[in-house]
């Protein structure tokens, strides 16, 4: 009879955590990866700089990386004594990239506009997911590097799908899986970000490792984190030639 109550009890306790398994939703999960990251707390930062590196093949690159309201975007780095730029105004993509023999600025093709305008999304593209035009989907539960994840896939409907992978106890991301179809292809690229910290309410990762299946890419690590620093709109626009921009009377 014990040995029957004891039986009884663990189907009952297995069905509890099978239905609490089922009961997780999108938004639900949404609503708490949301809260985890800072909640109402995101919303009054206007803009963002981050300070740091970047650790590629052996090198480490020198950056800064401006994000403001409403969805402007603006990276700098250091590389070999050249200074390369990656920029979004909202609407457009510009670069400049002295490696490819010209300092002129360079129009950004669509695919890397869209991949920039997710970027400069400074709560993330899962938050407020209805009114961007995106769907989100939930995965279930995986395990990430041995740690218990629920798992969440945001599609862009612009040929980008992100599958994002929280914490099951923090809610925070530790694995961003991003599909991006190009022409008749699929390029798949993984981020790991860790070092979480505390500051001004939020909750940050302070390192973001990118991956391509087992290969490591690139490893980005931030020194300093600034909230709603003083930003100039100029810095977004795309600059005249540098030829154009040495003569202004053209002669």
């Amino acid at each position: 009879m014990k040995t029957r109550f004891v039986r009884a009890m663990l189907l009952i306790v297995i069905a509890l955590f099978a239905s609490a398994a089922v009961a997780m939703d999108a938004p639900e999960l949404v609503a708490k990866a949301t809260a985890a990251m800072g909640g109402d707390a995101l919303k009054s930062i206007q803009a963002q700089k981050l300070t740091g590196k970047f650790v590629a093949q052996g090198m480490e690159i020198p950056f800064t990386m401006v994000t403001a309201r409403p969805g402007r975007l603006r990276v700098d780095a250091a590389v070999m004594g050249m200074s390369i730029v990656q920029c979004f105004d909202k609407t457009s993509g510009w670069s400049i990239n002295p490696m490819t023999g010209s300092k002129d600025p360079v129009p950004m093709g669509d695919l890397e506009v869209k991949a920039m305008k997710l970027q400069a999304d400074m709560e993330g593209p899962f938050v407020n997911w209805e009114a961007k035009g995106f769907t989100v989907e939930y995965l279930g539960q995986e395990d990430v590097e041995g740690t218990s994840c629920y798992g969440l896939r945001v599609d862009t409907k612009q040929d980008i799908v992100m599958d994002y992978w929280f914490d099951a106890d923090s809610f925070l991301v530790l694995k961003q899986n991003t599909k991006i179809k190009v022409d008749q292809s699929e390029m798949e690229t993984q981020n790991y970000p860790s070092d979480y910290r505390q500051q001004d309410g939020l909750t940050v990762p302070f390192a973001l490792q990118t991956r391509k299946g087992d290969q490591v890419l690139n490893q980005m690590v931030v020194d300093k984190v600034e909230f709603n620093v003083a930003v100039d709109d100029a810095m977004f626009a795309m600059p005249a030639p540098a030829a154009a921009a040495a003569d202004p009377a053209g002669k």
